[in-house]
């Protein structure tokens, strides 16, 4: 008897304090695999929020006719919740500072918010509940028109060039299949858009972008990943004329490293370098450097 009092008084204290348990995210889902965001499986309750850290460019034209130099610096937000073991719901909001410098040498500087991007990814295969090997995903979303007309000194608008975005419901549709192979993993998604018109009567051409990548990740806080990324896009239209600059196609190859400092951080490195392009219009991409964090809340 008095056995049973002991272990009941050593269990209340317990029994008071016992509550939901927290585990981290490598442990609720059953993989060590380091992933970028967007890529990572889903277990119910999973919150996640990443920034990532871009620096890019391009020129188009002719130079000494209408060329036209463009420059960018864009962090963008982001934050997915997981409601259901199959569905990741996620948003992205882009702070963007802009310039274009024009044949002139007229320049012009923009920076504020982009256009959202929202989002709803269906898990609607996995082999396996927990630690899955292989996923299949779709998602659903579209670009919201939250970006602001930017005006000059003067007040009239800038150039669309340098608007931060296009001021439209670009509605989106995409496939992606993931596998996890031990030290390895491989990912193949496809994405569609599907412009509105927006700002000044001006239509974006339809677009697919695809990734496919490997990553190689020995330990639990490195990782290597190779990727070929590629955007092929329609023609564009601006109040009924229709243009070629920036349509046809573009393709990177894209190293990055994966480091955890921490439990549930990874951050990012990696540069897109494009290897192939055929975009109309003379446009030149410059490569894309790239920086990233990501935590799981």
């Amino acid at each position: 008897m008095w056995n049973l009092r002991l272990a009941a008084a050593l269990s209340l204290p317990l029994f008071l304090l016992s509550g939901e348990a927290r585990a981290c995210a490598t442990c609720a889902c059953g993989d060590p695999t380091l992933t970028s965001m967007g890529t990572e499986q889903p277990f119910e309750g999973r919150l996640r929020f990443a920034t990532q850290m871009r620096a890019w460019g391009l020129s188009s034209g002719q130079v000494t006719v209408d060329g036209m130099v463009l420059r960018e610096l864009r962090m963008d937000v982001s934050a997915a919740y997981a409601p259901r073991p199959w569905l990741f719901l996620s948003a992205t909001l882009p702070l963007q500072a802009r310039t274009v410098r024009d044949v002139s040498l007229a320049r012009e500087t923009g920076w504020g918010i982009g256009d959202m991007e929202v989002n709803a990814r269906f898990f609607v295969f996995r082999d396996r509940e927990f630690s899955a090997n292989h996923l299949f995903s779709v998602l659903v979303g579209t670009r919201l028109p939250t970006s602001s007309t930017l005006n000059d000194a003067q007040g009239r608008p800038l150039s669309l060039d340098a608007q931060l975005g296009t001021g439209s419901w670009d509605p989106l549709l995409g496939l992606s299949y993931t596998a996890y192979l031990g030290d390895w993993s491989f990912i193949a998604s496809a994405t569609g858009y599907l412009p509105t018109r927006g700002r000044e009567g001006f239509r974006a051409g339809p677009s697919v972008r695809s990734t496919l990548a490997a990553q190689f990740q020995s330990t639990p806080r490195w990782a290597l990943r190779l990727a070929l990324d590629g955007l092929v896009e329609g023609e564009s239209n601006h109040a009924g004329v229709r243009s070629e600059e920036g349509s046809g196609a573009i393709a990177y190859v894209s190293p990055d490293v994966l480091f955890s400092p921490a439990m549930d951080v990874v951050v990012q490195l990696g540069v897109r370098v494009p290897v192939f392009n055929r975009l109309g219009g003379n446009v030149q991409q410059m490569p894309i450097l790239q920086a990233a964090l990501a935590y799981d809340l």
